[in-house]
């Protein structure tokens, strides 16, 4: 049986109302979005995909940063919804399966790629990565905010860090009523998609996860006052 792929048209409602409530933050306060921001650096003038946009949170920063943004999701209601909050229509959004080729009109199209939180959200991740690298320019970028792979192990979400696509319930998601589902793979199998993909490596950051950024469960293999860095950046260049 084939997963469901468009699992967040089911809790759009309720994952709309989690992201306005980050979007009441100033940017600077959001210590992984500043992350990935900083990350990305300057985009002014850049032509930009937004990969798995949501509602268009990210696509609507990057707009504001002067970058030329298209956002692409599976969800159409997500998707739906970021059409609400653009009424200009300055940003160009379309529903589309990133796991499936795009049309050749978006062959080395963009200047740079964005994901937050996405990646490890998706079953398909080598036809998502292909198509990335498919539609990047050479020298582009592709930059990824991720779950580190490794925080399977340490958050107590399961002892096998081995557990090759897995799909896990993401309990902070649940908590808001938003029950969807990552998997779970080995950095390595990561950056072997990453390269087959065409990519190369440019700089992993690995994000501080101070107590009160993550949800500590009776599970969680981490003593209080250490840190794990439960989250991490992959920045990468189109070859």
């Amino acid at each position: 049986m084939q997963p469901k792929i468009d699992i967040y048209d089911d809790f759009a409602s309720q994952y709309a109302t989690m992201v306005a409530e980050r979007n009441k933050k100033e940017i600077k306060d959001d210590h992984f979005l500043s992350s990935f921001l900083a990350a990305i650096g300057d985009v002014s003038g850049l032509t930009v995909l937004d990969a798995g946009c949501g509602e268009g949170y990210i696509s609507r920063i990057l707009t504001r940063r002067g970058a030329n943004v298209t956002g692409m999701d599976i969800s159409s209601r997500l998707v739906e919804m970021a059409h609400a909050q653009d009424p200009d229509g300055s940003i160009n959004y379309q529903i589309a399966d990133l796991s499936q080729p795009l049309p050749a009109a978006y062959q080395q199209h963009f200047d740079l790629s964005a994901s937050f939180f996405v990646l490890n959200d998706i079953h398909d991740h080598r036809g998502f990565l292909s198509t990335l690298g498919s539609v990047i320019k050479r020298g582009g970028r592709a930059v990824f905010f991720l779950n580190n792979p490794y925080s399977y192990v340490i958050r107590g979400l399961g002892s096998n860090y081995f557990d090759f696509n897995k799909a896990v319930l993401y309990q902070g998601l649940a908590r808001a009523g938003v029950n969807v589902y990552f998997y779970q793979r080995t950095l390595e199998e990561y950056l072997d998609a990453c390269f087959a993909a065409g990519f190369q490596l440019q700089r992993l950051v690995d994000v501080p996860s101070p107590e009160g950024t993550f949800a500590r469960t009776s599970a969680t293999l981490l003593p209080i006052g250490y840190q794990f860095p439960f989250c991490m950046i992959l920045s990468l260049v189109k070859s």
